[in-house]
């Protein structure tokens, strides 16, 4: 696989693999508004009081898929909050009693859970809240039918991105619980094995996964070894490294060859399954040259940055960039008055001279771009034709193969925005807008812009 070496950074948040469970946050927003931009129809009214885990909202779709409330409390309001993907976006706010109430059936374990049908399953995964998984099967259920199945489970615990541990520390905490929410998701999909996919750095997860699935007897796991290469996390790479099959190839092959969820996923699949609990929280890696005491916490959804940041003990200086994700694909904030949402892996705090803006360049023609990339396209004549505005050309170079990992920006020494000049080609090419965006001033045309389809990024 083509790909870059980039350094961990990960110590840190490692020296203790436990996983912290800080105080109560005296808040939480739920926003009604997912990553995916999927929205939500409240269940409740301001004044009325919630326990944790009970169902506040429920996706505006033909099957529903239920909200949970994160904390137990009084509903404060529901209007317009800060959103870290959507900018603003509706959200619950929950002012929390500090008892943490739960629902009477939480952490009892479920009747007959290791028999339940496919279809029993999948209405529990639409009530639990398992947006993933939900959301991944119904788009090859919608190709294939119920009869949906691939033949590999893949779970990918890579996180090659610096500074994200947050799928180490829980493989290492909860080993057996991921293996056995593992087995759930082979059942309900009908495959025939299940791969880890671990990068060469984790050594020491992959031998307690050998213990674990050894002493299960398990003889449909594999626990496969890949160098420790950035992009090897991104879903299509990994496809590619585990069964061969391109990132070109026709999505029904794909779905039907395998399918790849994280060990999250995973954890929240058996508690759902076994112990009636629904997603309302995960583990977050919170790090960061600029953090007083990087570590992973499990924190509940809608909990601001802000408290996050605060249970490692606050900042130890301003930092330059504050992002939700990792320093290659996270996305900045402008504030810290923003949720943790279900897919939020990390919150990281990076100074200045981790996260400046360095002067652009024009393009010195060093091929390092195409060396780099992943999936064997042309990033600097895709970009070149993008300046130009040339969109037909830039696609025939492949623009809309791009899996924006960002190897091009972050290997280009001329330091110019090739992920944002390779959206902006594919998106002009298909008709697609961005709103909220910051235009960028292109190198050598004074007074012509474009914009970029995500915050810019490092």
């Amino acid at each position: 696989m083509r790909g870059i070496h980039l350094e961990g950074k990960k110590e840190s948040s490692l020296i203790s693999w436990s996983i912290r469970k800080p105080t109560l946050p005296s808040k939480v927003r739920i926003p009604l508004c997912d990553q995916r931009g999927i929205p939500a129809v409240p269940l409740v009214r301001a004044g009325s009081r919630v326990l944790t885990g009970e169902k506040i909202a429920e996706t505006n779709d033909l099957i529903p898929i239920a909200i949970h409330a994160s904390v137990s409390g009084r509903i404060a309001r529901i209007q317009t909050f800060p959103h870290p993907v959507f900018e603003k976006s509706q959200a619950i706010e929950i002012i929390s009693d500090g008892r943490d109430e739960t629902i009477d059936e939480m952490r009892k374990e479920r009747p007959r859970w290791q028999h339940l049908s496919r279809e029993e399953l999948f209405c529990l995964f639409h009530e639990q809240g398992l947006q993933d998984v939900v959301y991944d099967f119904r788009s090859s259920a919608d190709e294939q039918g119920m009869t949906a199945q691939s033949r590999v489970l893949i779970l990918n615990a890579c996180e090659s991105e610096p500074y994200l541990t947050s799928d180490h520390a829980l493989l290492m905490s909860q080993p057996v619980e991921i293996l056995k929410g593992a087995e759930i998701l082979r059942r309900f999909l009908n495959a025939e094995k299940i791969v880890f996919a671990i990068e060469d750095n984790k050594m020491e997860v992959a031998e307690l996964l050998k213990s674990k699935i050894y002493f299960l007897k398990w003889r449909h796991i594999e626990v496969k070894i890949l160098p420790s290469l950035y992009p090897q996390g991104l879903d299509s790479v990994l496809l590619q490294t585990v069964t061969g099959i391109s990132a070109r190839e026709t999505r029904e092959k794909i779905k039907n060859e395998a399918r790849i969820f994280n060990p999250a996923t995973a954890f929240a699949v058996y508690e759902a399954v076994a112990q009636q609990k629904p997603r309302f929280e995960r583990v977050v890696t919170l790090g960061g040259e600029c953090m007083v005491d990087s570590k992973n916490l499990w924190l509940r959804h809608g909990t601001t940055f802000e408290d996050a940041i605060k249970a490692c003990r606050g900042l130890l200086r301003q930092p330059r960039k504050i992002l939700m994700g990792g320093p290659m694909q996270g996305i900045a904030q402008s504030t810290l008055d923003v949720p943790v949402l279900e897919g939020t892996t990390a919150i990281l705090a990076l100074p200045k001279e981790v996260a400046a803006p360095e002067k652009i360049e024009p393009c010195i023609r060093c091929g390092l771009c195409v060396e780099v990339c992943p999936v064997e396209i042309s990033p600097v004549l895709i970009t070149l034709a993008a300046e130009r505005e040339l969109f037909d050309v830039a696609e025939q170079w492949g623009a809309s193969a791009c899996i924006e990992c960002g190897n091009c920006s972050y290997i280009c020494p001329s330091k110019r925005p090739m992920l944002e000049l390779i959206r902006y080609a594919h998106t002009h090419a298909t008709d697609q807008t961005y709103e909220g965006t910051p235009p960028y001033q292109m190198p050598g045309r004074p007074g012509e812009t474009i914009k970029a389809s995500v915050s810019m990024k490092p």
